[in-house]
């Protein structure tokens, strides 16, 4: 999830599912730090050095500097609701005014903080995945809690690698299936579309009470929601079929491969894989 959607005019369900990245050759991974990190490894090795507002997040959060494909960048981690969005208004004093569904409990931050300007970092709350219960998976509560710590962690990792290796990164629909699909293959070795609409809170072409793709609809027109879900839908099964043809594509030496694939490839470019 990234902080701040882009603020345009609402888009039509053709404008919207045109979205895609324009791709590139793959860079020698892993890239090398951005220079925040240095700072990090200063303020995580000494809060007491740390700037009032870091010190504040620390002191309540467990945080450290997660190694990705796109470098280091410093994973801060809550454990209750409140420090979540604690943490998150320090970081981004505008996000007081940001309705975060329940199901979200996760970003990644261009942080506008006076203290910590431009720096990125991934924010988690502990919390069942996309909104999803324990009782669901068949898992234990804890199983479970561990599980969607490592999911959300290599998804908003994903983000932070199509930022750095693609220039941008969004709340859309499209961003999102590609850093789930990394979640779901470094916690399952394997991509489930049924599991995926579960995790986006879509059925039958309407998003379900509280589902968290209502959060990446936001420059949608009312009129283009059905379709636009309806190729969605499309696309996660068109993804599962990909991966269970290509398994050599879900192996982590191929997984940043994979990532451009959907995200230069669009929506409905993924029906096709």
């Amino acid at each position: 999830m990234i902080l701040f959607p882009e603020m345009t005019e609402p888009l039509n369900a053709n404008e919207y599912l045109e979205q895609k990245y324009e791709i590139s050759e793959c860079p020698v991974l892993p890239l090398s730090d951005e220079d925040a990190a240095a700072q990090w490894d200063v303020w995580l090795a000494r809060p007491d050095a740390a700037p009032l507002t870091i010190q504040g997040i620390l002191s309540g959060c467990e945080a450290w500097l997660e190694g990705t494909p796109a470098g280091r960048i410093p994973v801060i981690y809550t454990t209750s609701r409140e420090n979540f969005l604690r943490a998150l208004r320090f970081l981004n004093p505008g996000a007081s005014t940001l309705d975060v569904p329940d199901s979200v409990n996760a970003f990644t931050i261009n942080s506008r903080s006076e203290e910590a300007p431009g720096h990125r970092v991934i924010l988690l709350n502990e919390a069942g995945y996309g909104g999803v219960s324990w009782k669901e998976t068949g898992m234990t509560e804890d199983e479970w809690i561990e599980k969607s710590m490592t999911l959300r962690l290599r998804h908003e990792a994903c983000h932070y690698f199509s930022l750095r290796v693609l220039g941008g990164m969004k709340n859309h629909a499209l961003d999102e299936m590609a850093a789930d699909c990394a979640g779901q293959l470094a916690v399952l070795g394997t991509f489930s579309a049924a599991l995926q609409k579960r995790f986006f809170g879509i059925s039958e072409g309407s998003v379900l009470p509280g589902g968290r793709f209502s959060f990446y609809m936001k420059n949608l027109r009312d009129d283009a929601a059905r379709e636009v879900i309806g190729a969605v839908e499309a696309a996660l099964s068109s993804m599962e079929s990909y991966l269970a043809r290509r398994p050599d594509m879900a192996a982590e030496p191929n997984r940043a491969l994979l990532i451009m694939k959907i995200l230069g490839a669009g929506i409905r470019g993924c029906c096709d894989f």
